[in-house]
C-alpha cells in the first residue's frame, strides 16, 4: 500500500526522525515493529509505501511514522479512488453514481438528492439541533487550532 502525506520537513529530519536507512537521497528504508516500510520524499511530499500487510496493520504504521515526525499533530487517515458502482438506495447498477455530501452514499441520478433516498441527516434534527450544533463548531473553531496532517492512501494500478 502507497500513502502520501505533505509535510515540511528536511530529508535529513525525516532520516534521523524514523532512523532510515538511506538508499539515495530522497530514499530510505525503515521498519516499526518489524514491519519494513519504504519512504520516498518529492518536495513537500512524504509518500510511505508499504508491502501487502492488512490494511488496518497499514494504516496503524503510517499513524506511528507521521506521530514520529510531527508528535503534536493529528493524524487522520482517508483513501481516494473508490467509487460505488450500484445505488446505495435501489441497489440498481449504474456506471455514474453520485456521492451525498450528507450521509456519504452513493446513488443514482434518480435517488443522488438527500430527501430522495432518505437520508439519515435529512429532517432527523430539529432547529435547536442544528443551531447547538453550530454553536458548538464555531467554538471549537475558536479554540487554538493543533496541526492536523492527513494521510491518503492512494490507489495502487
Amino acid at each position: 500500500m502507497i500513502f502520501l502525506a505533505s509535510l515540511l520537513l528536511n530529508w535529513s529530519e525525516i532520516v534521523r526522525l524514523l532512523g532510515l536507512r538511506e538508499r539515495e537521497k530522497g530514499v530510505g528504508d525503515g521498519s516499526v515493529e518489524d514491519h519494513k516500510y519504504t519512504v520516498v520524499q518529492r518536495g513537500g511530499e512524504v509518500y510511505i509505501v508499504l508491502p501487502d500487510y492488512p490494511r488496518e496493520k497499514c494504516e496503524s504504521i503510517v499513524k506511528k511514522l507521521l506521530q514520529k515526525l510531527k508528535p503534536d499533530a493529528e493524524i487522520k487517515i482517508n483513501s481516494i479512488g473508490y467509487a460505488s458502482s450500484h445505488c446505495n438506495y435501489c441497489l440498481a447498477s449504474f456506471s455514474l453514481t453520485y456521492r451525498c455530501h450528507r450521509c456519504g452514499g452513493w446513488y443514482c441520478e434518480e435517488h443522488r438528492l438527500p430527501e430522495r433516498h432518505n437520508c439519515p441527516d435529512e429532517g432527523a434534527e430539529s432547529l435547536a439541533k442544528r443551531t447547538q450544533r453550530k454553536e458548538t463548531s464555531r467554538k471549537e473553531q475558536n479554540k487554538e487550532k493543533k496541526e492536523e496532517i492527513v494521510a491518503v492512501r492512494l490507489p495502487c494500478a
